[in-house]
C-alpha cells in the first residue's frame, strides 16, 4: 500500500487582501498534484470565504476535508484536475 501526502496551505492568520495571490501561488506550484488542502480554519469565516470566492472564480471544485467520515469545515479538498 502506497501513502500519498496532499499538499497543503495553511491561511490562518493570513490578511484577507493577500488570499487570491497566495492560493494563486500555491496552486501553480502543484499543478501537477491531484489535490491540495487548504487550511481555512473556522473563526468568523473571512479567511475561507475569500479562499472559496477565488476558487470559484477559477473554476476549481472542492469539498470540506473529512476525518474518519466527519466533516472538517476549516480545511477545503480542492480538486486540481
Amino acid at each position: 500500500m502506497s501513502f500519498h501526502t496532499i499538499p497543503s496551505l495553511d491561511l490562518h492568520g493570513k490578511q484577507e487582501d493577500e488570499i487570491f495571490d497566495l492560493l494563486d501561488r500555491f496552486i501553480r506550484e502543484h499543478k501537477d498534484k491531484e489535490q491540495v488542502l487548504l487550511i481555512v480554519g473556522k473563526g468568523r469565516g473571512i479567511v475561507k470565504g475569500k479562499a472559496i470566492e477565488y476558487l470559484k472564480l477559477t473554476h476549481y471544485s472542492w469539498s470540506y476535508e473529512k476525518v474518519r467520515g466527519i466533516v472538517n469545515p476549516g480545511a477545503l479538498l480542492v480538486d486540481l484536475h
